[in-house]
């Protein structure tokens, strides 16, 4: 996965509090500041090198003079300095002293002056942060990564973004407890871009820890905030299987259908269900009423086509282990050659619809090899490789 480093466009730096009764060196630096800071915002930082340069200097002296060097207005112009050269040279020293101005200028704010202009030296270092992230990520050290995000985050709180791009990076390091907590942060957020895939990742990172209870929990959330996602629903019924909840499942999907007849996701999902408890017959039954409400239903003949090539090689298994005669293998092979033959439409239905759907093409090509259609069994192969290319 790539993700982008952000750009910086913080509002304009708040200079009315600098009075002509303070040193030059405050004065030059909250001038030559903000001339960079115009440059910066417009796209053009290299422009204003001998700006923040000017700047450095000038905020280094202030801070050890006697009558500045206490003031709310020097650590916070200091933090910018630092938070800007930061971000341009991507310097982990100045990050350091970025902070250390913004610690400062916090405890000094007394009345509030500086409010703003804190706020953009804690925008400045959040985003040298993040872009650290994505550097690290880019280098695959996702433990940094988590690192440097979730720093970001003590100075952008709530960025949705940098939540999860911090969960992505600790389930990347298989830290799945910190990828779990950064992820939950995002439940509320449906505004979020991708805001689904969270929901339906937390079952999956649940499960990594063992926590099947849990994992569960979240499964049925997901299917709450999107009833309409096929992969939500196909997980919470898998995960319901798994711990037994079999009849649960059918009960709960068959309820649904009650309500809303003509859905045909609903008897895709019973056919899963039924499948699953080894109810073949249901599960193709379930699978052919979703396929008469929508022939071009991919899914659906895909599985069909799956459960009766099941169905029919059981079949086979068991004719090859039994004592029947020659005359009487030759009779059932033939009866299960026509009970396959439905195969065929669901599986060339679906390379129709998806004409690159391996499993259909295999599926295709074993039906042809069973009933010795040997002409239609090279050209599948052929379609087959093709697609695996």
């Amino acid at each position: 996965m790539n993700i982008k480093n952000i750009a910086i466009f913080s509002a304009f730096l708040m200079m009315g509090s600098i009075s002509f009764g303070q040193t030059s060196n405050l004065r030059k630096t909250a001038k030559s500041i903000q001339q960079y800071d115009e440059l910066r915002i417009a796209g053009t930082p290299q422009l204003g090198k001998t700006y923040i340069e000017a700047a450095k200097e000038a905020i280094d002296a202030a801070i050890i003079h006697d009558k500045t060097k206490d003031l709310a207005e020097t650590w916070t112009y200091y933090a910018l300095v630092y938070g800007n050269l930061a971000s341009a040279e991507k310097n982990e020293e100045y990050a350091t002293k970025a902070k250390e101005g913004i610690d400062n200028a916090i405890v000094l704010d007394k009345d509030g002056k500086q409010k703003q202009n804190i706020e953009v030296a804690q925008q400045l270092l959040g985003s040298y942060n993040f872009n650290q992230g994505v550097a690290n990520w880019e280098k695959q050290d996702y433990k940094s990564a988590f690192s440097s995000f979730n720093t970001a985050l003590e100075y952008m709180p709530g960025d949705t973004t940098l939540i999860y791009y911090s969960g992505l990076a600790a389930i990347q390091n298989q830290d799945y407890k910190n990828g779990i907590e950064k992820y939950k942060q995002l439940i509320d957020r449906k505004d979020f871009s991708s805001h689904k895939i969270v929901m339906v990742d937390l079952p999956k990172l649940y499960l990594s820890m063992k926590d099947t209870a849990s994992a569960i929990e979240y499964a049925a959330k997901a299917v709450e905030a999107y009833p309409d996602d096929k992969g939500a629903a196909v997980q919470n019924i898998e995960l319901n299987l798994i711990v037994g909840n079999n009849e649960q499942v059918i009960s709960n999907i068959q309820s649904q259908i009650a309500k809303d007849p003509e859905n045909k996701n609903l008897y895709y999902y019973l056919g899963i269900a039924e499948s699953a408890n080894n109810n073949s017959n249901n599960a193709l039954a379930a699978y052919n009423k979703a396929i008469e409400l929508d022939p071009n239903y991919a899914d659906a003949n895909l599985n069909a086509g799956v459960v009766l090539m099941n169905q029919v090689r059981d079949e086979l298994n068991e004719l090859n282990s039994s004592n029947a005669t020659g005359a009487a293998q030759a009779a059932k092979l033939k009866e299960l050659k026509e009970k396959l033959k439905p195969v065929e439409a669901f599986f060339t239905k679906v390379i129709e619809v998806e004409p690159a759907n391996t499993s259909a093409l295999r599926g295709l090509k074993q039906y042809y090899d069973f009933v010795e259609d040997e002409a239609k069994s090279k050209e599948i192969a052929q379609k087959l490789a093709e697609a695996q290319k």
